[in-house]
């Protein structure tokens, strides 16, 4: 944990002004549209709007910036703490459960220091080409990195990964050791209780783990003897869905195509169903259950013709990783997942077996979703099932030394195919490691912004006490980042999230912000369109923003440097 906590988090502990009270700013766009949904919650604003205007409907996975948020408000600390507070538990969390599993699986003390490996391994990105640091692009704005790359930002990504991470060595540690039934039936039903509940937390997290679930269940019950039959179903189930995916997807759309991907789990399912004889039925409710709130109101904004919806589903072009690229960034984890699922099948390891060869099958039928149906950028999903099959890769290896009982076995020493082939792992993955050296020492990973400087405690003061007086939106300044002021003030802005969620007044919105970008002032009834009562100016800017003909009436005044102000206007 502690070596975890250094390498991820050391700019964190280290920025002004204090521990945890400031934000990164490498690629921090969207995370600034996540924290204004903690940021309004925080203020005791539950509502499921559009977080920055708050207006219209909001259908993105919110049920983690909400906890956030009240803890934030619960704490009486501001959301940027809060934010970084949660992540930096949950992870060290992750990383503490994956521990604690090795060494009851391995039965081995030393294998504990083996748990933060998943989360460093690399992608080679020397070997790229077009690569210009530790990870390496794709086409559009796709790239592959290692799991750090997104564990960094702390946002609900960051936060699912972990708590996969957590579910998943929670059910290891109980069925690949002894283990009363009472306890097993408890923690698998708190386990897939977590894995449903990302649902509200973020998309691919979610899926990742809802087919990690699956497909390790499956063939683990298809690892049992007299499976011939069964073992024959799930190989038809392949063609199947690369044939039947992409008519499903083009006649229901993208979540059904998605449900349809759990199809080659089905048949190990059910027959794990026929031999628990129900029990596989109540971890499936429970799972559903979890997961239903966030389902159901997807669901209910797509049968209400929701146009961000439709949006998010038609923006997913050219995101797919099926290129010789991805093989090759894949080596770090999928060769020692190989040799794993080799040694298992050649001691006769059904189990540890299993476990690797799901892992493997949920990283392809993930990964090549674009190809077999509903194309939901597949480079999110290779990233996440990087850190997937790297966690079970570890747990199966630890099951197969775990299983190495016997001193006849221990004192033959290994055989030389799987000494050498170890030994291969370690050199392919100490070279992956150059990634993450990259990566930590990169000046863009370790930047942050300074919630508390001068001029930016002064505009939140400012900016916040918009908020209680009437509720319309403030339009800042065109050298003020209107995303940090919603994100520390939680006032209303005429500002949205392409990507997230779309106000009620979208084209009066986007008039504001596209006059902005351009740093041109806007009419009087453009204001009014967007709803827009409040002006902050700095003086510090060269072009002000504004209402033509309409100057305001001034409000606050604050001094943040030698002859730099800040005036708040109020329009009529």
């Amino acid at each position: 944990m502690l070596i975890y906590a250094i390498a991820m988090f050391s700019a964190l502990f280290l920025s002004p002004p204090s521990p945890l009270r400031a934000i990164r700013t490498f690629a921090w766009h969207d995370q600034l549209g996540y924290l204004s949904m903690v940021a309004n919650v925080a203020d005791g604003d539950l509502r499921d709007h559009e977080p920055v205007t708050e207006t219209g409907a909001n259908y993105y996975p919110r049920a983690y910036y909400t906890a956030v948020g009240l803890i934030a408000r619960v704490l009486h600390i501001d959301a940027i703490t809060a934010w970084n507070l949660v992540s930096v538990l949950i992870q060290l969390l992750a990383v503490a459960a994956l521990s604690i599993c090795l060494i009851r699986v391995s039965r081995r003390a030393w294998m504990g220091f083996l748990a933060p490996l998943p989360f460093f391994a690399g992608v080679l990105s020397f070997l790229s080409p077009e690569s210009e640091g530790w990870y390496r692009p794709l086409d559009s704005h796709a790239v592959l990195w290692g799991p750090y790359g997104a564990l960094f930002s702390n946002n609900a990504e960051a936060a699912g990964l972990s708590i996969i991470v957590i579910a998943a060595s929670a059910l290891s540690a109980v069925w690949l050791r002894p283990t009363a039934p009472r306890i097993r039936v408890g923690v698998t039903l708190l386990a897939v209780a977590a894995l449903g509940a990302l649902s509200g937390f973020q998309t691919y997290s979610f899926l990742t783990g809802a087919y990690g679930l699956a497909y390790v269940a499956a063939a683990v019950f298809l690892s049992h003897p007299g499976r011939r039959w069964w073992m024959i179903a799930t190989a038809a189930t392949i063609p199947l869905l690369f044939t039947v995916g992409p008519v499903v997807f083009d006649l229901m759309g993208q979540l059904p195509a998605l449900i349809l991907g759990l199809l080659p789990a089905a048949p190990g399912l059910l027959r794990g169903l026929i031999r628990t004889r129900g029990l596989v039925a109540l971890y499936a409710s429970t799972y559903a259950l979890a997961a239903s709130p966030q389902i159901l109101a997807t669901v209910s904004g797509i049968r209400r013709g929701d146009p961000f919806l439709t949006y998010r589903v038609a923006s997913n072009v050219d995101l797919g990783v099926a290129r010789p690229d991805a093989l090759v960034a894949a080596l770090v984890v999928a060769l020692p997942l190989l040799t794993v699922l080799g040694l298992s099948l050649r001691r006769r390891l059904r189990v540890p077996a299993a476990v690797a060869a799901a892992a493997g099958a949920v990283w392809i039928i993930l990964s090549l979703n674009d190809v077999w149906g509903p194309n939901a950028e597949p480079y999110r999903f290779w990233i996440d099932c990087f850190l997937l099959s790297g966690v079970l890769t570890a747990v199966a290896g630890a099951a197969v030394i775990g299983a190495a009982t016997s001193r006849t076995e221990e004192r033959s020493g290994p055989a030389v195919i799987p000494l050498l082939l170890a030994g291969a792992c370690v050199v392919v993955y100490v070279t992956g490691l150059a990634d993450f050296g990259r990566f930590a020492v990169d000046p863009q990973m370790s930047a942050t912004w300074n919630p508390e400087s001068p001029r930016a405690a002064a505009v939140t003061e400012l900016a916040r006490s918009t908020h209680a007086i009437d509720g319309r939106l403030l339009l800042v300044d065109n050298c003020i980042d209107d995303r940090t002021v919603k994100a520390t003030s939680g006032a209303p802005m005429p500002f949205y999230y392409l990507g997230m969620a779309w106000p009620e007044n979208r084209d009066a919105v986007q008039t504001v912000m596209d006059a902005r970008s351009r740093y041109e002032r806007i009419t009087a009834a453009q204001a009014e369109a967007a709803q827009i009562g409040w002006v902050l100016l700095d003086s510090a800017c060269v072009r002000h923003v504004g209402v033509d003909g309409v100057p305001g009436r001034l409000v606050a005044q604050r001094t943040y440097g030698a002859g730099l102000t800040l005036e708040l206007r109020r329009l009529p």
